[in-house]
This record gives structure tokens, C-alpha cells and sequence, in this order.
């Protein structure tokens, strides 16, 4: 293998646009000028051979018979075939090929003879060469009489100069010469148009088509240059991506930018949520080695069971990261990464969770299907991330509830291609302000320090619905007064 086969050439795109017009275009030309050469060509011979059967008419006319076997040319006014070598010749012969006349141009040359394949089979023109070493085109006509010369004489010069309409005996054959360099240079001057024209128009073919393609593809650099100002941004300009978003690239290329836009800002999530939890665990960790630094003040040696309990406790934080870590690089393509989860299955355990956890509090924990009966939800994801958003939010009412927590699962457009899954939480707690809803979320932000927890449950359940296309709703609940968490999760297929 060479060389240039390991490493092949890659056509551009505007080089295989305009290889793709130019290269059809040539194809087109080619056999349009062959198509039209053959027909000028053609019409050419047509032209030459008509002239060459007039004159056969014409010689016909005046031959007489003597002898029963011979032909005599009656004396004519000087024509062209008189003048030696003219170029236009004739002769006339016997069926069995014997030259019994000829003109006067011929002199004393040999007689000619026709080349035995025809140049024009239309025409029935044959090339033959002069005496001169001319090129010649020749065309045979057949004729017969039977008037002896006393018959011709009794009736009359009419007859006699009608050879070809008496009944035939004898049959003759009259070749007819002319010249073919006329023709010929007509031939070569038409070549010479056809070759200049097509060469014009190829050329003018290929100088709008790379203008047309430098036109046509200028939408395509102002995007490929909208995105080489993601890595290098010019100071003082608005944002690469919003200057992508405002780029005209017309109808075409609308769809590609709208899928870099999404995949941006795919990315631009993906990074935030890395931050995010680089943040988060170092907030969470802050808690356990606060807690072993006070003890390390208060006296000379910590107790082992504070140490293994704090210790045990940072280790589940980095576990958990980790996970949602992973968790993450799988949503990158999250419509095919993860499995199917079942809904109800995944809220029921959670319920049975939270009532353990929090059995001293009496919750009555209510949960309400608005899906049929013989309904399957399965929701494609990771099974972690579920878990999570829905146990912060289930953990959240169960601390702040007076007596009742209620789950509400819906489905968003169920007769859609991509319905929603929407999961309300709603309890009969204190609530929260205006004020308090509006700054909700924010990470580390707690209500009420005398309430175990790290402000980080809403944030990280904002982050998980966002990463799956949807939302995360705090407000009001209508029937119970209390907080109202709505959860809205993309990724959705309803099972019967």
C-alpha cells in the first residue's frame, strides 16, 4: 500500500460542489457538440451529394449510345467538367465494371476509382483521391437505355435526351466527382466554434459555479467562526453563544445551529452541574470536619466513635458524589443511557422509607395516581437521580408536615410523542413566603438552622429535573396550605 493510498485526499465541500456541477456539465457539453457536429456533418454530405445528383442528371441527359455498348458525350458549352482537373469529374461504366466514358477533365489520367466503404452511409458518398492528388467526394447513380442511334435520330431530340426514362436493357453505372476540400474546411470550422463555445461556457460554467459556491457557503464560515470564538473570545464582544444564536445562516443550516445551540448548552449544564457538585461536597463535608476540629479543640484526643461516625459519614458524601458524577456523564446522551424505571414502584419504596423515617411524627402519607389503573409509567433514567430528587422533596415535607404529605403523579400530554411525568409533593407545613420561594434552591440557603439538614436537597433536585429536561416548581399547595414541589421529568413511555 502507497503512501497515498494510507493517507487519501479529502475533498473539501466546495471542491465536491463544484466537481458535481462541472463534471456533469462537461459530460453534457461533450455530447451535445458530438450530437451537433454529427448532425452539421451530416446535413454537409446531404448538401454535397444533392449537387452531386443534379449534375448526374445533367450528364445523363446529354449521353448518347453508339454501338449498342458505348456511350458518346454529346458537345456541351464549357462547364466544370470540361476545364482539365478541375476537380469535378465523372464516368460512366458497364456491368462489368469496365469504363466505357468519362469527362474531359480527366485527360489522360487513369481512371479513378472510389474507396470501397462509403464516408457517409446516409448520403451514399464515397472518398475517393484525384488525379491531382486531390480529395474527392464520389456518389454512384445507375441507369439504363436500349436506343440505337437510328431510333434516337427517328424520334427526335426529346427522346434522345432521356435516356433515363427508357425501358431498361443495358445498365450503366455513372460515378460523379467532386471535391471535398470545401467540405472538409467547412467541417474544421465548425469544430473550431463548437471547441471555442464549449470552451467558453465550461469556463463560464466553472467561474459562477465557484462563485456560487463561495456565495452559497459564506453562512457556513460565519458559523464556523461564530464557534472558533468559543475558545478564543474577543474582549468587549457579546458572548460567542449569543452571537450565535443572533448569526443569520438562512432556512438550510437553521436546523444545524439550533442542534450547536442545544449541544452548548447541553455542555454549559453539564460543566455547571461538575461545578456544582464540586461545591456541594465541599460544602457537605464542612459539616463532619467542623465537627472534628471543635472536638480536637475541646480536649487533647477525640473520641474513636465521634472519629468513625464523622469519618463514615464523609465517606457516604464522596460515594454519593461520585455516583451523581457518573450519574451525569451518562446524561450526555440520557434518551439512551440508564434503564427503565417503574414509577410507582420507585415512589412506593420511597414512601415506605419516609415512613420509617419519620414515624414519630404520626404523617399520614397520602399517595394519588391520576394515571389509569392499568397504567405502567416507566421513566428512562438512572435510577439514583430518581431516588434522589424524590427523596429530597419527600424528606422536605416529611420534616416540615403537620399531619399529612401527599404524593400527586400525573402524566403531561399523554397522547404525545414525549409525554411528561409530573410529581407534585404537597404537605400542610408552615409553608414559605414570597420572599422565601423566591430565594429557594439557592445552594446552602436554610430556613431554619434548628432543622437537621445541608441546603443542598433542592438544588441538587433543580439540577437532576434541568439535566432531564425539566423543572423543578415550589409554591402553594391549594388543598393542604402548605409547601407544593412540583417535579416535571422528560423521558417518559407509558406502558399498557
Amino acid at each position: 500500500m502507497t503512501g497515498l493510498d494510507r493517507h487519501p485526499r479529502h475533498w473539501s465541500l466546495a471542491e465536491r460542489l463544484v466537481l458535481l456541477t462541472v463534471l456533469p456539465a462537461l459530460v453534457v457539453l461533450a455530447l451535445g457538440g458530438w450530437w451537433l457536429r454529427h448532425e452539421m456533418q451530416a446535413s454537409l454530405y446531404a448538401g454535397m451529394a444533392h449537387m452531386l445528383e443534379d449534375k448526374a442528371l445533367r450528364i445523363a441527359a446529354r449521353l448518347e449510345v453508339q454501338d449498342g455498348d458505348t456511350l458518346q458525350d454529346l458537345p456541351s458549352s464549357g462547364d466544370e467538367f470540361s476545364a482539365i482537373f478541375s476537380g469535378w469529374y465523372w464516368q460512366v461504366l458497364r456491368a462489368d465494371r469496365v469504363v466505357v466514358a468519362r469527362s474531359r477533365s480527366l485527360w489522360d489520367q487513369p481512371d479513378l476509382r472510389p474507396n470501397p466503404l462509403p464516408i457517409s452511409a446516409r448520403a451514399q458518398l464515397y472518398a475517393a483521391t484525384g488525379p491531382q492528388q486531390e480529395a474527392l467526394l464520389a456518389k454512384t447513380f445507375t441507369f439504363q437505355t436500349r436506343l440505337a442511334p437510328q431510333i434516337r435520330g427517328q424520334l427526335g431530340t426529346a427522346a434522345r435526351h432521356a435516356p433515363l426514362a427508357t425501358t431498361a436493357a443495358t445498365h450503366w453505372q455513372l460515378q460523379v466527382f467532386g471535391p471535398a476540400d470545401p467540405l472538409y474546411a467547412n467541417l474544421r470550422s465548425i469544430d473550431r466554434v463548437l471547441l471555442a463555445t464549449g470552451g467558453a461556457l465550461l469556463g463560464l460554467l466553472l467561474c459562477l459555479t465557484v462563485v456560487q459556491v463561495r456565495i452559497g457557503l459564506e453562512p457556513l464560515r460565519r458559523l464556523v467562526a461564530a464557534m472558533a470564538q468559543l475558545r478564543q473570545p474577543t474582549a468587549g464582544t457579546l458572548p460567542a453563544q449569543v452571537q450565535l444564536e443572533r448569526l443569520p445562516v438562512g432556512a438550510d443550516l437553521e436546523a444545524l445551529k439550533q442542534e450547536l445551540l442545544a449541544l452548548l448548552q447541553r455542555n454549559t449544564q453539564i460543566v455547571a452541574r461538575a461545578r456544582s457538585h464540586a461545591a456541594d461536597l465541599n460544602h457537605a463535608l464542612k459539616k463532619p470536619l467542623s465537627v472534628l476540629v471543635a472536638a480536637a479543640s475541646a480536649q487533647p484526643t477525640v473520641c474513636a466513635s465521634t472519629v468513625l461516625k464523622q469519618t463514615h459519614a464523609m465517606s457516604r458524601l464522596i460515594d454519593r458524589y461520585q455516583a451523581r458524577t457518573h450519574s451525569d456523564a451518562l446524561q450526555t446522551e440520557w434518551t439512551q443511557a440508564g434503564q427503565w424505571v417503574d414509577v410507582q414502584d420507585c415512589i412506593g419504596q420511597l414512601l415506605a422509607l419516609m415512613r420509617q423515617l419519620h414515624h414519630a411524627a404520626e404523617l399520614d402519607w397520602q399517595l394519588v395516581w391520576n394515571a389509569p389503573a392499568d397504567t405502567v409509567l416507566l421513566w428512562r433514567g438512572e435510577r439514583a437521580d430518581l431516588d434522589e430528587a424524590l427523596g429530597n422533596l419527600l424528606d422536605n415535607a416529611g420534616k416540615w408536615a403537620a399531619s399529612v404529605a401527599r404524593v400527586t403523579v400525573s402524566i403531561d400530554a399523554p397522547g404525545s410523542a414525549q409525554p411528561m411525568l409530573h410529581i407534585c409533593i404537597a404537605d400542610d407545613g408552615p409553608g414559605l413566603s414570597q420572599q422565601q420561594l423566591h430565594s429557594a434552591g439557592a445552594r446552602g440557603l436554610r430556613f431554619d438552622e434548628s432543622v437537621e439538614g445541608s441546603g443542598l436537597g433542592l438544588c441538587i433536585t433543580q439540577q437532576i429535573a434541568q439535566s432531564y429536561g425539566g423543572t423543578l416548581t415550589l409554591g402553594k399547595s391549594p388543598a393542604l396550605k402548605g409547601l407544593q414541589a412540583c417535579l416535571v421529568l422528560g423521558g417518559l413511555v407509558v406502558s399498557r
